[in-house]
């Protein structure tokens, strides 16, 4: 598989189980992203702040020169509607003529009533579609655990250490709107950068936010293989990422090193760790630009056709359970995530949700069959409990599964 290929590479090669290894990945790209958040969160609330949207009307602006970059926020360039700046606010910012529907009756009551108008911000923009404030709470948890975990300051990367944790070399707010006759050359190109970036930190862009995704639940031995490493570099990335190891045997968790890592699956801890804060912020990503929702899907399906697993012995072994999840799956809908519960005796896979099979698997042996599709996303999640485990699927899982079937179990 040649994403395996040049994701392993990649890893090796920067020591992705050493925690200062990921002071680039901070410096580089969370830091910058989480300045351009805050200069636009704070951008967003001084537009809903009383300085505008508190005001009677835009004629009770004092300050001459705010009052002015509001009207060209609000009518500007209404002569070409369509490609008009007051469009642009009052999609990507909700800014508008209080109590209008829309931008088009926004630009009339503007026309009707002039300075007379109040202003106000209306919930179904861009940015609020992030949602912003959420993004920049998210980015500044992730950059301090990191921080914290090689051993640095936030000073150290150019952030403030108390409320409200500014960046450094932010731009005022107000200074981003144009003056009549300007361009609004600031905050298009902040917003374009801002967008590029969230493409530049998807799964399946940026290696270290592909490698989380790659590891977040995958078999010990499978990611000693990866790595090529021993178990103390396995337990200090384990460590650093919020990983924890399960028996496949009796599915108890258990502390790290081991000697027997062939028993032994990782899987994040889905309320604290760094992977899951990580992953979690894909959904921003996705919010803020959708080609971070095409990178992510392509990358998905590009790596499931890429993977090669042989399922043998197929007739009555392996036959059987894929029989049964595509027995499950013909009345699914396939773009809605399905999970399957496998009830487990003496480390064997016993029963398929209610269903027992004519041979007893090894929870073992089909997991590390499975786990190139884990980490390439079909599984989204997996929870194990105390004599069951759920797998969580995704994507493009029935096509996956009919391809196991014609090629039985060959794919």
């Amino acid at each position: 598989m040649q994403l395996s290929l040049s994701l392993k590479k990649w890893a090796i090669d920067n020591k992705i189980w050493e925690p200062y290894s990921w002071k680039i990945f901070l410096e580089k790209d969370l830091v910058p992203f989480y300045k351009q958040a805050f200069i636009l969160n704070e951008f967003y609330n001084f537009l809903k702040s009383e300085k505008v949207c508190g005001k009677n009307s835009l004629r009770d602006i004092e300050d001459e020169i705010l009052r002015n970059k509001i009207r060209v926020a609000i009518y500007g360039g209404a002569e070409n509607p369509a490609t008009s700046f007051a469009k642009f606010m009052y999609e990507y910012f909700g800014i508008r003529a209080e109590n209008a529907s829309t931008f088009e009756e926004s630009i009339k009551y503007y026309e009707s009533w002039g300075d007379s108008i109040k202003i106000s911000v209306h919930d179904k923009s861009w940015i609020k579609s992030i949602p912003i404030e959420n993004l920049v709470s998210k980015l500044k948890n992730i950059i301090s655990e990191i921080c914290s975990k090689i051993g640095i300051r936030l000073s150290e990367v150019g952030i403030q250490e108390t409320y409200p944790w500014s960046p450094s070399g932010i731009i005022k707010p107000d200074l981003l709107l144009p003056n009549p006759g300007e361009k609004p050359e600031k905050l298009i190109s902040l917003i374009n950068e801002f967008r590029q970036k969230a493409v530049d930190l998807s799964i399946g862009i940026n290696p270290f936010i592909t490698f989380v995704f790659y590891t977040r639940i995958i078999p010990l031995l499978s990611l000693m293989k990866f790595l090529e490493c021993d178990i103390d570099k396995l337990t200090k990335l384990a460590n650093f990422l919020g990983l924890n190891a399960y028996s496949m045997i009796d599915l108890q968790l258990v502390s790290l090193p081991t000697k027997t890592p062939d028993k032994f699956i990782f899987v994040y801890d889905r309320m604290y760790s760094l992977t899951n804060r990580l992953l979690e912020l894909q959904k921003n990503l996705m919010n803020i630009e959708q080609v971070a929702e095409e990178v992510y899907s392509k990358f998905i399906h590009e790596a499931v056709n890429q993977i090669h697993i042989n399922f043998e012995p197929w007739k009555g072994y392996y036959e059987p359970i894929f029989t049964l999840l595509n027995e499950i799956l013909r009345n699914k809908d396939p773009s809605y995530q399905i999970s399957f519960s496998f009830h487990i005796e003496n480390g064997k896979i016993v029963k398929i949700e209610r269903t027992e099979l004519p041979s007893k698997i090894e929870l073992k042996e089909f997991l590390i069959k499975i786990s190139p599709i884990i980490s390439a996303g079909i599984i989204d999640n997996i929870y194990l409990g105390s004599a069951s485990v759920s797998l969580y699927f995704h994507q493009p899982t029935k096509e996956w599964i009919n391809k196991v079937i014609a090629n039985e179990g060959k794919t």
